[in-house]
């Protein structure tokens, strides 16, 4: 099956991608527009023809600042192959009111949120696909006890969080800015730590929800440590990982020991490779159309 993705250029983008790509023979195509300037709806429509898909998906943003294609460009799109609008952060209120207008508009085959908020208000809500072939093969040495890889902003909910426990030494960080070059060192990095601790905020910082680190730690090998407040416990069991209230994080952490982490890990690590394989993911979308 012939995928394209029509997509802005942000992060996490090219591992959903890669999802798809590690378990269909024919590869994707992906067409990137640029948000921040006015948007060629002409190219887009010709590139994805040209293409000749079976399947379209279209990242996007939710407006602000933001230049969108058109209504037009997504309806001429739906005549070309079912398409599906794949949504990051479904379940952020700012998502909201797009989300019905394109519904309204009748601009998609199925709206879907892989953001795991079960109040989201699209067509089907799942978790986010995981390109797992990196997280294969022998596993390195775990040296790092309670380790984070991503990105936080300054003053934002996940630096209140994370940084008190860098100064303290209880987590190490690496910082990610672009998925698409640094995945294989963001994989290797979380394959070397017993435990990684998860920040489960939204765009907005209003809400949580279900990161894809959440899965990441689980092909990875590695405990979970998930804020209290996250939905995860809809998608995992919560026997399967750990969990931390605002401001506690930092005496879970010391609390546990390497026993207890190593049993958690192996737990979660069975289940995500049980249910969440990124056929798996897929999968659901596909049956929905």
């Amino acid at each position: 099956m012939k995928a394209v993705f029509v997509t802005t250029p942000p992060n996490d983008v090219a591992n959903v991608i890669a999802a798809w790509d590690c378990w269909n023979e024919v590869k994707s195509e992906r067409i990137i527009f640029d948000y921040l300037k006015a948007i060629d709806n002409a190219d887009i429509i010709h590139r994805t023809a040209a293409a000749k898909p079976d399947i379209i998906f279209y990242i996007g943003g939710c407006g602000g600042p933001m230049w969108l294609p058109t209504i037009e460009t997504f309806k001429v799109l739906r005549e070309m192959a079912p398409s599906i609008n794949l949504i990051f952060d479904g379940g952020d209120k700012p998502w909201y009111m797009l989300i019905e207008e394109y519904r309204q508009q009748k601009c998609f085959d199925l709206q879907v949120t892989i953001d795991g908020r079960l109040d989201s208000p699209v067509d089907l809500v799942t978790t986010a696909p995981v390109d797992t072939r990196l997280f294969d093969g022998d596993s390195p040495p775990k040296d790092i006890f309670c380790g984070i890889s991503g990105n936080i902003g300054r003053g934002d909910q996940r630096s209140k969080i994370i940084n008190p426990l860098i100064c303290k030494g209880l987590v190490k960080m690496r910082r990610r800015d672009v998925v698409g070059d640094g995945f294989p060192e963001h994989v290797d990095f979380m394959r070397r730590c017993q435990m990684i601790i998860n920040t489960s905020w939204t765009g907005s910082g209003k809400t949580h929800h279900v990161k894809q680190r959440v899965f990441e730690t689980g092909f990875a090998g590695a405990a979970l440590l998930e804020c209290a407040a996250a939905p995860t416990h809809h998608w995992i069991p919560p026997s399967h990982f750990f969990t931390y209230e605002n401001g506690q994080a930092s005496r879970v952490i010391k609390d546990l020991s390497t026993e207890e982490i190593v049993e958690k890990g192996g737990m979660l690590q069975e289940y995500v490779r049980a249910h969440y394989m990124p056929q798996q993911v897929y999968g659901k979308m596909l049956d929905r159309l």
